[in-house]
């Protein structure tokens, strides 16, 4: 399955989905896009819908998304991550935080949506 990133705009933020199962260095790669695609989105609030990634991370792959998350989207004011819930490890999460990012995982788009709205 060949891996792809899609925005969809709303109102107040973007949800940005990915597909498909790409390698650590890919997915690291389009983190690094969508940071620098963010600059120039009039909001700040993003959610990034993973629940269509199929590549299984390790625990030092996870705390490296979590850390390149910081780094390519620590500018917004919240990110939040939707992972399927038997995925949710909070490693990236307690990663990103610790390096200064607002994120925070969520299994539901509505539950993310709310907290990227109300945190």
């Amino acid at each position: 399955m060949p891996f792809e990133v899609r925005y969809r705009h709303a109102d107040d933020h973007v949800i940005v989905t990915f597909t498909g199962a790409p390698t650590l260095e890919e997915f690291l790669s389009v983190l690094q896009e969508v940071g620098a695609d963010s600059v120039a989105w009039p909001g700040s609030l993003v959610a990034v819908d993973l629940r269509g990634v199929t590549t299984p991370y390790s625990f030092s792959e996870q705390l490296r998304i979590g850390e390149a998350v910081a780094r390519n989207l620590g500018h917004l004011r919240r990110v939040a991550a939707i992972v399927p819930p038997e995925r949710i490890t909070r490693v990236g999460e307690k990663a990103a935080n610790r390096l200064g990012a607002r994120t925070l995982v969520f299994a539901e788009e509505r539950d993310a949506v709310d907290w990227l709205r109300n945190g």
